[in-house]
């Protein structure tokens, strides 16, 4: 149906200016009497798509289904959704860890084995510092052999060591009574610190039952012959594919089976007398999976997963879902899991919001850090750490100087798995924002194996693709995309937001963002201050109206690796006693105005005083400045960006109304003066 078509079957169509108008169909337009002068455009864009707008205030949302229920719109075609194809990454859980310890005994690092999804594995690495305490990462880890206490002992003695491609299958032989030892990396590399310690020792190596395993043994041989006193590969006769040491005992191999095995095998004096198995010979070679990689599928295939489905003549039956039904006597409340305590809950929908300028991102920066390090924050334990993906949708232009402000006023060390992406996605509506985004994320868990706790996305605005906020079917698909983030990350999600035009009523857009965040946390900077308060105001599993004071705090920052030729100032988080008061009995002068209010005379004092001079205005000489000055710098310091254009030009409006209205100061031929002694004055 066209524009006109419509537009008449409305009434009172009438083109004006290249548009038709209509009178507006909405029951409570005109405070119910009707729309008799036609104030309804009606338009239809280059995609088919119509557009209304009533220019007597219905909301687009009544407008639309007024004019459905009428049956004049068009049926629309269901688009699929561009994230159905999304998949969860695979589940990680913990197996087994194994300790590291140097000649006393003292643990240098540890390894965990994880199971991904149902049966693959993935394997990560923590260093461990003097005091105990772990890190994700090696950094400057010192590299040890398996048992090294064990090797060293046996080496002395001059007994046999074995070398074995896993911890599992070493732990198998030492419950022998036999000493045995492995590498940390896994089959796809030979660590050449760790080399050294068979010099002068008696060695077999016991490869796995797999072309891999022989690969390795390889490897050994290849940097152990040099140095050892002697050097056997000996055969299993193992006939699964991987099999290993393990299977070998748990088959019933022990201590003399294996003893006899080492006699019979000869010492090796060259690589080249390192042979694979008839056996194995004849299987094709299949890539070898390296063991410090998640077994998740290759970059390259991610694309073709993510890719959208070719047109179906007929949809596909869906699966049958399975739906279980309880008794109310069964059910059991299930403890509240946190990352951070009474604050964050585990796999929980936050959403850290206030007004520009309040510090946010600094807050949120500061939140990352404590959870992949493991930190108290604000006074509260961090119950679970791991990695953080910071979306910086925003401000990333400046986002080096604050992480570096953030690790010198920690004493963050290197590594702490923090994962910045500095790019602005359109997380709502783009496919292809969002499918570019998971492949990212895929193959930095392939190169890491790490599993993420918090999921950050500063700001909500930047990641919203240019949609209305107070639209719920936009705000709606942002909540959804928002569902498959986590869902694919498995971990919580942030979201940073302003708050609305009139703070008391929280977060700024459709009332649907607070009906679906699990946390709130309102922030609120204290007037002309380097400090504030964070208060918990929705707190789904936990109490509510919890505060936690903190100030800002200045950071010098030499210039390495930040292209300066002098030292630049930033500002770390730090928490605060003394800010735990109300505002109010913290902010001086301007009693009984709003927070806008207070700013917008803050400024004009600012750069009255700054760049005022005298202009002969109504018959008198005034200390005055353009207006022009006065708007920019009301612009900046409530934090405005291009999006912000339209919300400033009411809130501009609105400032110059207030300071007329309250007779504070005048506006003339573009100029503004005060009509008053700025507080700067009285004070000095």
């Amino acid at each position: 149906m066209q524009a006109e078509q419509i537009a008449k079957s409305l009434g009172n169509a009438k083109r004006a200016n290249g548009q038709w108008v209509a009178s507006c169909p909405v029951p409570s337009h005109g405070k119910g009497n009707g729309d008799k002068n036609p104030s309804l455009s009606v338009h239809i864009d280059d995609e088919g798509k119509v557009l209304f707008h009533c220019h007597g205030g219905c909301t687009q949302e009544s407008v639309f289904q007024t004019i459905r229920d009428m049956q004049l719109l068009p049926e629309l075609e269901e688009r699929p959704d561009p994230l159905a194809n999304i998949k969860p990454l695979p589940k990680i859980e913990f197996q087994q860890e194994w300790q590291y310890q140097d000649e006393d005994r003292v643990t240098v690092f540890v390894k965990h084995r994880l199971r991904v999804g149902e049966s693959g594995k993935t394997y990560r690495l923590y260093k461990v510092d003097s005091d105990g305490k772990r890190y994700p990462t090696m950094g400057d880890a010192r590299i040890v052999p398996y048992k090294l206490p064990e090797l060293l002992n046996a080496k002395t003695a001059g007994r046999i060591i074995y070398l074995a491609e896993g911890e599992k299958a070493v732990d198998a032989l030492m419950s022998l009574g036999v000493a045995a030892t492995t590498a940390h990396s896994g089959a796809g590399h030979w660590p050449e610190a760790i080399t050294e310690y068979f010099a002068g020792a008696n060695v077999v190596i016991l490869p796995d039952n797999d072309l891999s395993g022989w690969s390795y043994a390889r490897k050994a041989a290849e940097a152990i012959l040099p140095i050892a006193k002697a050097v056997k590969v000996v055969d299993l006769v193992l006939q699964d594919q991987g099999d290993d040491a393990y299977e070998f005992i748990e088959a019933g191999g022990g201590r003399a089976e294996l003893a006899a095995l080492v006699k019979a095998a000869p010492k090796i004096t060259s690589v080249d007398d390192v042979t694979i198995p008839e056996r194995l010979q004849a299987i094709q070679q299949i890539p070898p999976t390296v063991d410090m990689v998640a077994t998740i599928a290759p970059a390259e295939d991610i694309a073709k997963e993510f890719a959208p489905d070719p047109p179906k003549e007929a949809p596909a039956p869906k699966p049958t879902k399975t739906i279980k039904i309880e008794s109310w006597d069964e059910i059991q409340d299930e403890p509240v899991e946190w990352l951070i305590e009474g604050v964050i809950p585990k796999g929980s929908f936050t959403a850290l919001y206030g007004p520009p300028g309040s510090f946010k991102s600094f807050i949120a920066l500061d939140i990352a850090e404590a959870i992949a390090t493991g930190r108290t924050w604000m006074g509260r334990p961090v119950k679970q750490t791991g990695a953080v993906l910071y979306l910086a949708g925003e401000g990333f232009g400046g986002i080096g100087a604050r992480i570096k402000a953030c690790k010198l006023h920690h004493q963050t060390e290197d590594g702490a798995p923090i994962y910045v992406v500095r790019h602005q996605l359109n997380l709502r509506s783009s496919a292809e924002d969002f499918n570019a985004l998971m492949l990212a994320v895929v193959q930095l868990v392939e190169q890491t194996g790490m599993e993420f706790s918090l999921a950050i996305v500063d700001t909500l605005a930047r990641a919203f693709g240019g949609g209305n906020e107070n639209s719920s079917e936009d705000m709606g698909a942002f909540i959804t995309a928002m569902g498959k983030v986590q869902e694919f990350l498995n971990c919580a999600l942030m979201v940073l937001h302003h708050s609305g035009k009139d703070a008391a009523k929280g977060l700024r857009g459709h009332s649907s963002l607070l009906g679906a965040v699990d946390t709130e946390l309102e922030l609120l900077r204290f007037d002309e201050q380097l400090k504030g308060v964070i208060t918990i105001s929705k707190q789904k599993d936990g109490a509510d109206n919890e505060r936690f004071g903190f100030e800002m705090v200045e950071v010098e920052i030499k210039p390495a690796g930040l292209g300066l030729t002098e030292a630049i100032v930033s500002l770390a988080v730090q928490s605060s006693d003394d800010t735990y008061m109300e505002p109010s009995k913290t902010s001086k002068g301007n009693a009984g105005k709003g927070k806008n209010q207070r700013l917008e005379m803050l400024c004009l004092e600012k750069m009255v005083k700054e760049h005022g001079s005298a202009k002969y205005l109504e018959g008198l000489q005034r200390h005055a400045i353009r207006l022009e000055v006065w708007r920019q710098e009301l612009w900046s310091k409530m934090g405005c960006t291009d999006e912000d254009k339209g919300t400033f030009k009411t809130a501009w409006h609105r400032a110059k109304q207030r300071l007329i209205d309250s007779g504070e100061g005048s506006i003339r031929d573009d100029f503004v003066w005060l009509q008053y002694k700025s507080r700067e004055d009285d004070a000095g």
